[in-house]
């Protein structure tokens, strides 16, 4: 091999070897988990196509959007058929995440979006937003007039929770109908108490059974402004329960029965087990599933 031939392989070596370096370092710095590569931060920004809806579905219709979130996959893919069919198919999806930036990762001014996008609702529903600032589940403030929420805030229910996100449905007679058999999702999971004890027979073992004429806990509590029962504006207040009861629908005829039989709804075990026949019955009860092993 003459100097000058020897001389272009070292040279081309060199070359190569500098190239290389950049390229094992990227990927030294990265941690491949299941299918998923994450980096430390994104030097990367982009405009969307368009700021409408169609520009965030060019990566949220992805099936496969998926990332890696405190040791466990989440998905954040978006069923555009599933918002066209819902009652915010001409809402813009920054009409709702009115915090996000148009660039990749997002960047957001709260650093809770969930809640953010969830609680947007009050944009636009004025109305229901101020009914909800009047009962339990508002979030209070702190008491300096700042108006920033109080420590329990994270623990209060927002708009989201309980009419849900992009499977939100139409209030018309089918959403109604698909509302009224998710007591559970909208109440029960929160109240997992009073949703045991909502099991008198015509009443709440009839709705858990599917009973479509029994009421649903806000047939009785009221929707947006639900009250305490000791708050005289309660629907469930001892003064307001003939109101209650013959809403259409109810009752056509109540009276003092109907209304004494109102602390069974909530409290028919309470009632039985200060019965000493039915505590008496329990024990024997549990006497003979002892025997046999039951």
């Amino acid at each position: 091999m003459t100097p000058a031939h020897r001389t272009l392989t070292i040279t081309l070596t060199v070359l190569a070897v500098l190239i290389a370096l950049p390229a094992l370092a990227y990927a030294q710095e990265s941690t491949v988990g299941t299918h998923t590569i994450e980096f430390d931060g994104y030097d990367v920004d982009f405009t969307l196509p368009t700021a409408a809806k169609a520009g965030c579905l060019v990566c949220h219709g992805d099936e496969n959007l998926i990332r890696l979130r405190e040791d466990r996959l989440v998905s954040y893919y978006v069923d555009a058929a599933e918002l066209e069919a819902g009652p915010h198919a001409a809402v813009q999806c920054a009409g709702c995440h009115i915090d996000f930036a148009f660039t990749a990762p997002h960047t957001t001014a709260s650093q809770d979006w969930r809640r953010e996008a969830g609680s947007a609702c009050k944009n636009c529903h004025q109305d229901q937003n101020f009914e909800v600032g009047q009962g339990v589940h508002r979030i209070e403030v702190n008491g300096n007039g700042n108006g920033v929420p109080g420590p329990d805030a994270a623990e209060k229910p927002i708009c989201s929770s309980c009419h849900g996100a992009h499977d939100i449905v139409e209030i018309d007679d089918e959403g109604r109908a698909a509302l009224h058999a998710n007591g559970w999702e909208v109440c029960g999971r929160c109240h997992e108490d009073y949703w045991e004890s909502y099991n008198d027979y015509y009443h709440g073992r009839a709705y858990k059974r599917g009973a479509e004429d029994a009421p649903a806990c806000w047939d009785c509590h009221g929707w947006h402004d639900i009250r305490p029962s000791s708050d005289r504006d309660s629907m469930v207040h001892e003064t307001r329960l003939t109101e209650t009861c013959t809403a259409p629908g109810c009752h056509t005829d109540p009276n003092v029965d109907y209304v004494a039989y109102a602390e069974l709804i909530h409290g028919q075990r309470d009632v039985l087990e200060a019965n000493p026949l039915y505590s008496l019955f329990q024990r024997v009860r549990s006497a003979i599933a002892g025997i046999f092993g039951r």
